[in-house]
């Protein structure tokens, strides 16, 4: 009988991956006796690879088996790290996979908290959780997602790209995930970064008869002093022939985090060479004697509205699986999956601000600055006081609902010893829809002595706003928001496989696939905003609430830390205005209709050539997008009402890769790849939409003619797997870039070129044979991007005593990328991080298991140049630290303790390379308690 050494925990520690390394450098091959005393080396795992063609992990299953008696069946977290190694060394491009460690027990609570880990990768995170990936300084628009072999498109709130928003889900119902960062010519094209495979659990991977675990954990926020449920279910049966198997799981969770935030919607200046009370200049400045001083404070950068926030979200998650696996025998396989999920939020976001430095007439430009400051390392007013400020107390509700459900099938079938096919088919429907959206404006206009004062701290200043604004009576209710509105995607796959072992060595493949993807978004809104009659009260205190921001920002003393904010649904009792119909927002509502064709041959070998093992891949890839987008193009002037207009467009593009693996030596692997790849413009740059002057003959829109973005991708890689579940490698990677879509100056462009229908010219003095000064997103400069992984793994085996019952997994990835951004000059492509790393140490004997984990993020820029005359505008660097513990009290029963985010890490969004603060926000640490039984 194996003895097994389990191994479940959860990741975390802040600790040098470079530290780590060079200290188990010394005994990096040794091999010591494991935990229960067998001197035994762990048993090789069968060969595990991925299929390419429908994302499943194959061999997986067989893995613990390959083991015989006295050999150690590594399971848990280290058995899935070892599966993981495994499939990485027998893939013939650069590929890295996490595995769950037991039925609906994956490593993280979050998908893409999970995926970070692995080299190269970073994520982007909202509301205290992961939500969308970049892999090698690519964001989530060049990075495509594929559930079951099939892609998908989930999106939550706002998101209206094809970025896929991994927080949809529930880690719980997912078996594996594969990050492939190498295309090969059987992979669908659509990707510059690395395309994702998630795969859910199905019935014959956990072997004949029933099959189960549950799971309950509480969640405790510290911030928002909330405690929530988390529950998750798997039930799996199959027969005991193992050739028909059914599985279905649930999980289910709720959140409640709260966000506190100081953010000042940027920072802009006034023009020395007006006068006051023109453009962005103050009326006056009463200290400024000068010429000089009046000269500085003009030039000098100021908040636009400079303001504490308080964020309240109510989150609930349900998500359901399902899978039928039919096995007849070992020639034919189908199966067919389901997944469902919902993922409902409400917000709501009080805030008090001085509205008048964002707003030119009416606002700034009757602004006095009566004292003030200047940072001039910064070139900022640092401190200033102020008469003629508005201030505004205003409160936003707003309820997001997704909804996301795939059904796939997949099938397989060896009609000879040398001949297989494949084929899969399915369809995907994301649909969001934000049935509210409410909001409403206190205002206090023309207050005097109004501060703010960023000296001794410019990340948390001291704000007064010069009167009570805990006072109802000091403020007018004067405008309003409401509007509802939606997105769908809609997804439908069909392809197949044909694949010929021509020898022992050499495999030929070939097979189509044909996708539709269809988008569409669209919007109402309230006609009016601005309150008139019995709606604009004056005295709002009976149509308010009290709110208070003073937990865990370190706030400066002398700040108002009270004040009213409109209780929006008091108010919504008792506006007359409140259901008056609601309008089209036109500029929110557009199409995209896309339909994919594809084709590839690529053939596949596994030979000796010197004695050496040789492995690979050479194919290429034809590809046809054929695209009608669809928007309104708005009044200026010559056009009455907006019209709603079509515009097709098609391109083609041929896709070679070629990738190779060569063995030099027993444990080392050297890797070579190469491709041509795309993808495909993201879904609002594509839209027609805009507006049409005729008189001025000016047209503004997005570009429905845009081409994809194409890029050259060069691969490199030594991995050295120098003693068991270890591995210590090195890869390199370079991409050309063809060309970034930005957004041109205008140009005079011929009407006709413009993919825009005559039509609209039609009975006005213009004529389709003029030319059109144009603004709209075009094909620009490219750009490279380059860098470096590192990767260590191991389980110290090798230490004394309980020491060797501890393990190390840690990776950095050092990337640099330089892009043409046009008239604005050159820059790092937006998004990317010059370093990254992620350091996990962990501790495992037959019962107790702990793990910590460190990922770190470098600042990256989100838009270059910035807004309001800034040169740009990004995010500083983040080190995120998780930490976890679990004990086995028998046999299937398992206690756990889990902190996520312990060092309360702040979301730190600045603008300008002086570093001026844009958004400094927390979400609070959280920390759950659970117990899980599997039988």
């Amino acid at each position: 009988m194996p003895e097994v050494l389990t191994t479940r925990a959860r990741l975390g520690l802040r600790t040098s991956a470079f530290a780590m390394m060079i200290g188990a450098m010394p005994a990096l091959a040794q091999v010591a006796p494991l935990p229960g005393g067998t001197s035994a080396e762990p048993a090789a795992t069968a060969d595990t690879v991925t299929d390419p063609f429908s994302g499943e992990v194959q061999g997986a299953d067989d893995a613990d088996a390959a083991t015989t008696d006295g050999e150690i069946v590594v399971t848990g977290f280290r058995g899935s790290l070892d599966r993981a190694l495994n499939i990485k060394r027998n893939e013939a491009g650069a590929v890295d996979t996490i595995l769950a460690e037991d039925m609906a027990d994956f490593p993280d609570l979050n998908l893409a908290e999970s995926i970070q880990r692995l080299p190269g990768v970073t994520i982007e995170r909202d509301g205290g959780q992961g939500r969308t990936i970049s892999v090698r300084g690519l964001g989530a628009d060049f990075t495509r997602v594929r559930i079951n072999g099939l892609e998908a498109q989930a999106a939550a709130g706002g998101n209206r790209s094809r970025g896929f928003d991994f927080s949809i889900f529930a880690s719980e119902l997912f078996n594996s995930i594969t990050v492939r960062k190498t295309q090969s010519a059987e992979i669908e094209e659509g990707s510059l970064g690395a395309t994702v495979d998630l795969q859910t659990g199905r019935a014959l991977d956990f072997g004949a008869g029933i099959h189960g675990a549950v799971a309950g954990q509480a969640s405790y926020n510290d911030l928002s002093e909330k405690t929530l449920p988390r529950l998750a279910g798997l039930l799996s049966w199959a027969n005991d022939d193992e050739t028909f198997g059914a599985l279905v799981s649930v999980a289910y969770s709720e959140r409640r985090p709260t966000s506190e935030s100081f953010n000042t919607t940027r920072w802009q200046s006034g023009n020395p060479a007006q006068a006051y009370g023109a453009g962005n200049n103050f009326a006056g400045c009463v200290t400024c004697t000068t010429a000089e001083q009046r000269s500085e404070v003009l030039s000098a950068f100021y908040p636009r509205i400079p303001r504490y926030t308080i964020g309240s979200f109510s989150e609930d998650r349900l998500g359901l699986t399902g899978s039928l696996q039919w096995k007849p025998t070992e020639d034919t396989e189908i199966i067919l999956d389901g997944l469902y999920s919902r993922f409902n939020q409400e917000a709501e976001s009080p805030n008090i601000e001085a509205i008048s430095f964002s707003r030119a007439a009416g606002g700034v430009r009757e602004t006095v600055l009566r004292e003030y400051e200047i940072d001039r390392e910064k070139n900022t007013l640092s401190y200033g006081v102020f008469d003629n400020v508005d201030v505004r107390s205003e409160n936003g509700f707003s309820r997001d609902e997704s909804r996301f459900l795939q059904v796939s099938l997949n099938a397989r079938h060896a009609f000879t010893d040398r001949f297989r096919g494949f084929l899969k088919l399915g369809s995907s429907h994301s649909k969001l829809r934000t049935p509210l959206s409410v909001s409403y404006m206190f205002d206090a206009l023309n207050v005097d002595g109004f501060t703010y004062d960023f000296r001794g701290n410019d990340r948390l200043p001291q704000i007064s706003y010069g009167f009570d604004v805990t006072d109802g009576r000091n403020f007018t209710l004067t405008e309003w928001r409401r509007s509802t509105g939606g997105a769908d995607y809609r997804l439908k796959t069909a392809a197949g496989r044909l694949e010929y072992d021509l020898t022992d060595d050499l495999t030929i493949k070939a097979g189509a696939e044909y996708r539709t993807y269809g988008f569409d978004t669209f919007g109402f809104q309230q006609a009016v905003s601005a309150l008139t009659g019995a709606d604009r009260a004056t005295d709002v205190t009976n149509l308010g609430k009290i709110e208070t921001i003073a937990g865990g920002l370190d706030i400066p003393a002398g700040t108002d830390l009270n004040y009213i904010v409109p209780d929006i649904f008091a108010i919504n009792d008792v506006l007359t205005r409140y259901n008056d119909p609601l309008i089209p927002a036109f500029n929110g509502t557009r199409e995209v209709q896309e339909e994919d064709t594809g084709a590839f041959a690529q053939v596949d070998f596994d030979t000796l050539v010197g004695g050496l093992t040789v492995r690979g891949n050479v194919g290429l890839r034809y590809a046809h997008t054929q695209t009608t987008s669809s928007g309104f193009l708005g009044a200026d002037g010559g056009v009455a009402e907006p019209e709603y207009v079509d515009v097709d467009n098609g391109y083609s593009n041929w896709l070679p890769s070629f990738n190779l693996a060569v063995e030099p030596a027993e444990d080392l692997v050297v890797r070579l790849g190469a491709a041509k790849v795309i993808s495909r413009p993201s879904l609002g740059d594509l839209t027609p939409g805009g507006t049409l002057s005729i008189p001025t003959r000016r047209v503004t829109y997005g570009n429905p003619l845009l081409a994809p973005f194409q890029a050259t991708n060069y691969d490199a890689s030594v991995e050295w797997y120098f003693a068991p579940e270890a591995l210590l490698a090195a890869a390199v990677f370079y991409k050309k870039v063809d060309s970034f879509i930005n957004t041109a100056d205008p140009e005079m462009v011929p009407w006709r070129s413009l993919g825009l229908p005559d039509s609209l010219l039609a009975g006005t003095p213009a004529s389709p044979d003029e030319d059109f000064e144009v603004i709209r997103r075009v094909n620009g400069e490219g750009g490279t991007l380059k860098g470096i992984e590192l990767q260590y793994q191991q389980p110290f085996t090798f230490l004394p005593g309980v020491l060797n019952n501890t393990g190390f997994i840690g990776n950095v990835t050092f990337i640099d990328s330089d892009v043409n951004y046009g008239a604005s000059g050159r820059n790092r492509l937006t998004g990317q991080s010059n370093l990254i790393y992620n350091a996990t140490l962990y501790y495992e004997d037959d019962r107790f298991s702990a793990r910590a984990s460190a990922a770190y993020r470098d600042d990256y820029l989100v838009s270059f140049p910035g807004g309001n005359g800034n040169s740009e505008e990004g995010v500083n660097a983040t080190l995120n630290i998780d930490a976890s513990i679990s004990y086995e009290v028998t046999d299937g029963v398992r206690l756990s303790v889990e902190a996520i985010n312990l060092t309360d890490e702040y979301s730190d969004r600045y603008v300008d390379a002086t570093n001026r603060v844009s958004n400094y926000r927390h979400f609070g640490r959280e920390f759950l308690i659970g117990a899980r039984a599997s039988f």
